[in-house]
């Protein structure tokens, strides 16, 4: 298994984990993908956050299919119903991670800090 980036946090580490291993037919292509991550932005919306990233189209050949992966839920410190995650492609290609609260602020939360436990399916 290759590593994922390390421009990711520890939650989005272990969400992307999570995401890998949920979609065991599009694994190859995703870890390769995420190996070579470059962080682009990352945005505290409010209502949860997005974190934009580059990766090397080199790495692997595009994925098929649809243009979203469905990520776990995750318990949240400072969030009552924790949140839900989707890894969004572009032309088959990872480009951004989507996290979203259960209409719960994220304002307070701090991405590359706060502490969390992702669920199983």
């Amino acid at each position: 298994m290759r590593s994922i980036g390390s421009c990711f946090t520890p939650l989005e580490r272990a969400v992307l984990t999570a995401i890998c291993d949920t979609y065991s037919s599009d694994r190859a292509a995703l870890e390769a993908q995420l190996s070579t991550a470059t962080l682009l932005s990352r945005e505290n919306t409010g209502a949860g956050f997005y974190t934009r990233f580059a990766v090397e189209r080199s790495s692997s050949a595009p994925i098929v299919g649809e243009r979203s992966r469905a990520g776990p839920e995750a318990k949240i410190d400072g969030l009552h119903h924790g949140m839900g995650f989707i890894l969004w492609l572009k032309e088959g290609y990872a480009d951004c991670l989507e996290g979203y609260s259960y209409a719960e602020s994220t304002t307070g939360i701090i991405p590359e800090a706060v502490g969390f436990e992702v669920l199983q399916r």
